[in-house]
């Protein structure tokens, strides 16, 4: 029976599409020119969008109307093409392309395709797979799942070597991304071991520097720089692409080019083109030995090598494998079609699987982890990346760590920040977001345990959740929406309204109205700076100033504090709290300056708490031999948040240290 189901290869430059007919044999589909790979180019014509070779023919005339190498772009929340006033993010150009090889497909099959399986570099990140199966929901199709096209390769080896014992490469070089993958192949089990690669190395990259360097010769020749045109730079590229080709064949081609009315013939041999791409090559080379490595073998424990990618024709290639491996590479399958044969072999047993049929192949492929999944740790005054998951940890697979616990009391919110991959520094690392669980119902500290589940799926795509163990309840979650970034929590730029609340009740008469004063005004000039922001409250005497960063307004808003009477805290902190509102990505800090014997004890103990519930930290400063240091403390989001002061000149200090502290960014 001939599968619904296809397998798509979405490539950087050229893509294709398969299926499984009905004898259980995978097999391309012509695109409609007849074709089996389709250029992977999008042509902006007004309001129509044309998708293939009339696209690429187009770029040398249209070069603003074209999109090409879009794959490169996958996951990028910076990209966008903007054409008639619109703008097209890559996953949506993406699916034109899909689209295109959807329909073409349709036309040949002579029914609807719905379902397909869609290959991905094994070396894609977490943003760039979820964009691709976000691709495949635009054009119209239900993702089945995503395979690592070196896996798609090594199926459809397998398939052809079935019975066969043996330990591969799958060496991936295509048009603008490289992969390498050690892969086990046996009985009907075909295992990735372990992956390397660069999304940013591929074809695109040996044409660029052909373009480069026939560019300089025609600059020195005629002191003219053809890249400065974007259409003559077309141009140039497509005629340096053709020389790429004309070298894997012919040891030597000339290659001419006109621009500005001058002619420039510049001979190109392949020993030339070589030594301008030993950079490149020697990129390859470095990433295929790394992963030997992690696979913890060496080139001899390889019985074979695949290759998948067009840009592994080039004869230099061939020369690395034979150089590396002691043999040359297999030549069984075709290396622009391998990777949809597979995809399209992956599409029928998931096709099967879900339909509750008879598989047309009895192969099962497991795929591995490319990146590491860690999260965000605060130690020893810098941020880690404490590693959950490793890579090379076969597919889908989970870690649970049941050791968190909640910090203050009434916490009704956890923070996470996920990345992935191999640095210390999370910096380095590829930042997956700042997620915040929910729903924790209220608790003392440490009263609340929380287990949290770390997931990579069947797609390689990461998944998340976290459990209150004491209820038993799964929490929700969601990104968070500020725009505070990890690089902003590293340099202390996070965003920050802190509120003064200060005690203006009658024991605050005199000196120690003037030194409160004073010691505010200190932390004043040592706190604002980076995004910061500082209300004036007093009890009594209300709201004195909002949050601003204007240092003169706060510091004419303490100069106005003056001692009235009672001692109103509860209502202190209820108007700190309605004027430091809750914002995205910015921290709520309150600082309160008392003696600590508020007229309503309990109304500002449950105000205390219902701030912490909601995300606010609360410090307390406590001054005076008789203040009451127990009700303080309890006040404080933790216990060293609370600071006891007998003399002015400690209070001074205590102030100065506390900016110092929050400017760090130590909880």
């Amino acid at each position: 029976m001939t599968s619904r189901a296809v397998g798509i290869d979405l490539g950087t430059t050229f893509s294709a599409i398969a299926h499984v007919n009905r004898h259980g044999v995978p097999e391309i589909l012509h695109n409609a020119e007849g074709d089996r790979i389709t250029p992977s180019v999008v042509l902006f014509d007004n309001d129509e969008i044309i998708v293939g070779n009339y696209a690429k023919q187009a770029a040398v005339a249209f070069p603003h109307q074209v999109v090409e190498f879009v794959k490169r772009h996958m996951g990028d929340p910076d990209f966008h093409y903007e054409h008639n006033g619109r703008k097209y993010t890559a996953q949506e150009i993406s699916s034109y392309i899909i689209g295109k090889l959807k329909h073409d497909a349709e036309l040949r099959l002579g029914h609807k395709v719905e379902q397909a399986v869609i290959t991905v570099p094994a070396y894609f990140r977490d943003q760039q797979r979820r964009a691709t199966v976000e691709a495949g929901r635009l054009a119209g199709l239900e993702v089945l799942k995503l395979i690592n096209e070196p896996t798609a390769a090594a199926f459809a080896y397998g398939l052809a070597n079935a019975g066969k014992q043996m330990r591969c490469l799958v060496f991936d070089l295509g048009g603008g991304t490289f992969d390498v993958t050690v892969v086990e192949i046996g009985g009907n089990e075909i295992n990735a071991i372990a992956t390397n690669g660069d999304p940013m190395l591929g074809g695109k990259d040996f044409d660029d520097m052909l373009v480069r360097y026939a560019a300089a010769a025609f600059k020195d020749r005629h002191g003219v720089d053809p890249l400065v045109d974007l259409v003559a730079t077309h141009d140039l590229r497509q005629k340096c692409v053709s020389a790429k080709l004309s070298l894997s064949r012919r040891p030597k081609i000339n290659l001419f080019y006109d621009y500005d009315a001058k002619i420039l013939r510049l001979e190109i041999t392949r020993e030339r083109f070589e030594d301008l791409s030993q950079g490149l090559l020697a990129r390859c080379e470095n990433l295929t030995r790394e992963v030997l490595e992690a696979a913890k073998i060496g080139p001899q424990d390889i019985d074979t090598v695949l290759l998948a990618g067009g840009s592994t024709r080039m004869p230099m290639v061939r020369n690395l494998i034979r150089d590396m491996f002691g043999k040359d590479a297999a030549t069984d399958i075709n290396p622009d079609e391998c990777v949809a044969l597979g995809a399209a072999l992956t599409a029928a047993l998931e096709s099967a699987h879900r339909a509750g049929e008879k598989p047309p192949v009895d192969i099962r492929t497991h795929d591995v982890t490319s990146h590491s999944l860690g999260m965000v740790v605060y130690n020893d005054g810098k941020l880690h990346n404490s590693a959950i998951i490793g890579r090379n940890s076969r597919i889908p697979c989970e870690r649970t760590r049941d050791d968190y616990v909640n910090t203050h009391d009434g916490q009704t919110t956890m923070d996470l920040w996920l990345v992935q991959g191999e640095e210390t520094d999370p910096l380095k690392c590829n930042v997956l977001g700042h997620f915040e669980f929910y729903g924790i119902p209220p608790r003392p500290s440490s009263e609340s345990r929380l287990a949290v589940t770390y997931r990579y799926n069947a797609n390689g795509i990461v998944e998340v959740e976290a459990m209150d163990l004491t209820s038993g309840q799964t929490l929700a979650h969601r990104l968070a929406a500020g725009q505070v970034t990890l690089d902003d929590i590293a340099r202390n730029r996070v965003p920050m309204q802190i509120a003064l609340i200060m005690d203006c009740s009658g024991s605050m008469y005199g000196t120690n109205m003037v030194e409160a004063r004073k010691a505010a005004s200190a932390f004043v000039d040592r706190t604002l700076e980076g995004g910061r922001e500082i209300a004036v409250v007093a009890f009594p005497g209300g709201i004195k100033t909002r949050p601003t960063d204007q240092a003169d307004r706060i510091l004419a808003a303490l100069d106005s504090l003056t001692p009235i009477g009672s001692t109103p805290m509860h209502q202190g902190l209820v108007q700190a709290r309605d004027t430091l509102r809750g914002k995205a990505g910015v921290q709520r800090i309150f600082v309160v300056l008392t003696d600590g014997h508020p007229d309503d004890p309990d109304a500002t103990a449950a105000e205390a708490h219902r701030i912490k519930r909601t995300g606010g930290r609360i410090i307390a400063i406590g001054v005076g031999r008789k203040v009451r240091r127990d009700f303080l403390t309890a006040l404080c989001s933790n216990a060293s948040d609370y600071h006891h002061c007998d003399e002015s000149v400690e209070l001074e200090g205590t102030f100065i240290n506390l900016a110092t502290q929050l400017g760090s960014g130590r909880p």
